[in-house]
This record gives structure tokens, C-alpha cells and sequence, in this order.
């Protein structure tokens, strides 16, 4: 059984902004953040959540925090969660 393509479809996933309290947008950035942080992402891979306007939350974070907001988030969250690199032993 194929389903066929209904322009109004009911069901179709819509995303949707809701007004929020003050300081929940940061809450929510730092979330997001450290999810992806320690899940192993770079701060790179990071900023492309960030900076494309195809994934809308942190897009809106980006547009109304701004660009150094971001990156110092991003930068003190993989200092939080990052494991140190070990160094070989001069042994």
C-alpha cells in the first residue's frame, strides 16, 4: 500500500518558535552544546549548527546571541567535557 502525496497534509512535522523567559535561550544553547560536545563533535562541526540557517534553533541562537557568543560557548564546553590528550612518558 503506497500512500499518495497530499499538499495539506495533516500530519506533516511542523517546527515552531516559542516565546520564551529571559535567559532560556542561553540555557537552551548551553544544552545543545553540550549534548553534541559529548557526543564528540569539533568546534568546527559545532558551528555548522550554528551558522546554516536549515537548522532553526541554533540558527535563532546565532542571530540573536551572535557569532562570539557561540564560539565562546562552544570553546567552554569542550574545555568542560574534553578528556585531556595523553602525552607519551619520558620513561
Amino acid at each position: 500500500m503506497v500512500k499518495e502525496f497530499v499538499e495539506d497534509d495533516p500530519m506533516e512535522l511542523v517546527g515552531t518558535m516559542l516565546p520564551a523567559e529571559a535567559g532560556e535561550l542561553e540555557a537552551m544553547a548551553e544544552a545543545l552544546v553540550e549534548e553534541y560536545v559529548r557526543l564528540g563533535w569539533s568546534e568546527r562541526r559545532l558551528m555548522t549548527l550554528f551558522v546554516n540557517p536549515t537548522f532553526l534553533a541554533t540558527h535563532n541562537i546565532y542571530r540573536q546571541k551572535g557569532e562570539a557568543y557561540v564560539v565562546e560557548l562552544i570553546r567552554r564546553t569542550l574545555a568542560k567535557w574534553t578528556l585531556p590528550s595523553k602525552e607519551p612518558s619520558d620513561a
